[in-house]
């Protein structure tokens, strides 16, 4: 130990060269470390939300699952708009990080659309999609007038600079190759046409309609047996009111005004109840229509988006 701290004090210009590459070489692991690691940060936990609204108040997306087949390099993407968006007026573009792809956009019942983004490699680093709103009808329209042409150039400007910041009829979604919302596919995902897959999940939603409408058709049944039974039981204390006094008497009129408020709940429930068999009737033969459509090609379906990069 002795010996070579006295070489280093006698070699002060080679000692300090040798300290100098040390930490350059410590530097370069490091960033080598940052570099091939496997969960590095590519797209900020902020920008991998899977909900977003559209600025201009006209509604809001949510990607309500994604999932991944490294095999096949096909994701799926389910959406849920809420009711206020047409999912046949939004325009959907597809960037990629380190890669490329093409996206199928498919509208299927109420509010939802499945994407399928396929030839994803497995050494993409992040893709982005961008949606944006074509349907006018939510846009607001400015009927507003200046005094003068100095006021109207103000307010456009002020207009045009808001508009930089964030275009209203537009939203985007991160999605990133160590996302925490990104599932392995435990089963290969496969790609039919885009009307197959719409009439299969158009009809999928279609038997789950009609269970729906035996739920209400068991419910309103069995409220009018609590109806029946509960009118019985008003009878019964109605008749017993006959010979009590006092404190026993009030209290039985409270449970025939407790059992009277209990019947007018049921027959709202009734009420209720049937009023969503006409709203699931309603859906039902909108998309039997929907079924129609495609089969006869009435029905269009955007075509496939190539990927741009992502910068």
């Amino acid at each position: 130990m002795k010996k070579i701290r006295q070489k280093m004090k006698e070699n002060v210009a080679a000692t300090k060269f040798l300290i100098f590459m040390g930490l350059i070489a410590l530097q370069a692991l490091l960033l080598l470390g940052t570099f091939f690691a496997h969960d590095k940060q590519i797209v900020t936990p902020s920008q991998l939300v899977t909900s977003q609204s559209f600025s201009d108040g006209s509604g809001t997306i949510e990607i309500t699952h994604q999932e991944y087949d490294i095999k096949n390099k096909i994701m799926k993407i389910d959406l849920q708009a809420t009711e206020d968006i047409s999912m046949n007026q939004l325009t959907p573009k597809l960037f990629v990080k380190n890669g490329n792809g093409s996206m199928q956009y498919i509208p299927t019942v109420d509010n939802k659309a499945e994407i399928f983004i396929k030839n994803i490699s497995s050494k993409f680093e992040a893709l982005s999609l961008s949606f944006q709103n074509t349907d006018l009808s939510n846009q607001s329209v400015d009927t507003t007038i200046f005094d003068n042409s100095q006021e109207a150039q103000a307010a456009n400007s002020a207009q045009t600079n808001s508009l930089d910041k964030q275009q209203p009829d537009l939203i985007y979604f991160f999605i990133s190759s160590n996302s925490h919302y990104l599932k392995q596919s435990k089963t290969p995902i496969k790609i039919e046409s885009q009307a197959a897959y719409a009439v299969d999940a158009i009809e999928t939603e279609i038997d789950f309609q009609n269970s729906q409408m035996k739920k209400m058709d068991t419910a309103i049944d069995d409220l009018k047996k609590n109806q029946s039974t509960t009118t019985q039981k008003i009878a019964e204390l109605q008749l017993k009111s006959q010979y009590l006094t006092g404190n026993n008497l009030s209290n039985n009129q409270s449970k025939i005004s407790s059992l009277q408020a209990d019947i007018a709940g049921y027959a709202q429930q009734i009420q209720e109840a049937q009023q969503n068999k006409k709203s699931i009737t309603q859906a039902i033969t909108k998309m039997k229509k929907q079924i129609s459509d495609i089969q006869s090609g009435k029905f269009k379906f955007t075509d496939d988006v190539k990927s741009k990069k992502m910068k």
